[in-house]
C-alpha cells in the first residue's frame, strides 16, 4: 500500500508530528478486539521503519513499512498481509490512514 500526503510544515516539524502520532497510535486501544503488540520504529534521518504485531484471538500477523518525510510531503509504504486484508479491505485501511493524515497535515493551499 502506497500513500502520499503533501504538507507545508517543513521536514523537521513533519517528522515530529509523525513520530508523536505513531507513539500515540501504537499505545491506543484498537477497535474490533485487535491488540497491538511489539511495536517498534526506528528513524534514520527522515525515514522511519516501523513494525508491530496485530492480534485478534488466536490470529496474529506482523505489519511493517516505511514512512519517508520530505520537505513538502509524507510518503508511506507498507505491505499488508493477506490475513489483514481478509478482514479489512486495503481501501478501508487506506481511507482510515488518509483521515489521520488529514488531521495531522490539513490540505495545503
Amino acid at each position: 500500500m502506497h500513500i502520499e500526503r503533501n504538507h507545508n510544515l517543513g521536514k523537521e516539524d513533519a517528522v515530529h508530528k509523525i513520530d508523536s502520532f505513531l507513539d500515540d497510535l501504537m499505545s491506543r486501544q484498537v477497535p474490533g478486539g485487535i491488540t497491538i503488540e511489539e511495536p517498534s520504529k526506528s528513524w534514520s534521518d527522515n525515514v522511519m521503519r516501523f513494525s508491530f504485531k496485530a492480534k485478534k484471538g488466536f490470529f496474529g500477523t506482523t505489519i511493517s513499512g516505511m514512512v519517508r518525510v520530505n520537505d513538502d510531503s509524507v510518503i508511506m509504504d507498507s505491505d499488508l498481509p493477506r490475513l489483514v486484508t481478509a478482514f479489512v479491505s486495503e481501501d478501508k485501511i487506506r481511507n482510515l490512514i488518509n483521515q489521520q493524515l488529514e488531521s495531522l497535515f490539513p490540505a495545503c493551499h
